[in-house]
């Protein structure tokens, strides 16, 4: 963050979207060299779409969506303080839509791992919480 800036822009017409330039996304990155993998979170609305791009060293993580009605803080911070073991890179947050409570998070663990063994005990305790959870790993995008 140079100057106070937070965030830089510029725009371009739409007939040109197949020429964005794909280091503009990631020039900035520190150490890029350092990992193998980049996870491409897109928040998609009618009116914008955000990207989000972390540098990751491992193919494969896991996501974790959760929804439910009615959370108390303390089953929220409960909540946070499991995912936060498995190392959280990206969350949505809570969002409440139509009085459910969403939450989607990526965690620095594959399935694969003896630690997702952990992961899936953890929420399984909680499961009762909640209307519903997925797991679901998140590889890499088949060409």
């Amino acid at each position: 963050m140079n100057n106070l800036n937070i965030t830089d822009a510029y725009i371009q017409r739409v007939s040109d979207i197949s020429k964005i330039p794909l280091n503009y996304l990631y020039l900035d990155f520190k150490n890029l060299e350092n990992y193998s993998y980049l996870l491409i979170v897109r928040l998609k609305t009618e009116e914008s779409i955000k990207l989000t791009i972390y540098p990751i060293k491992k193919e494969k993580i896991t996501k974790v969506s959760l929804r439910g009605v009615n959370l108390s803080d303390t089953l929220i911070e409960q909540l946070t303080r499991i995912l936060q073991e498995f190392h959280v890179i990206h969350t949505s947050g809570f969002l409440l839509i139509k009085s459910q409570l969403f939450y989607e998070c990526y965690l620095n663990v594959s399935l694969s791992e003896k630690k997702y063994i952990d992961l899936k005990a953890s929420l399984d305790k909680i499961k009762n919480i909640f209307k519903e959870i997925i797991i679901e790993e998140i590889g890499l995008k088949k060409a």
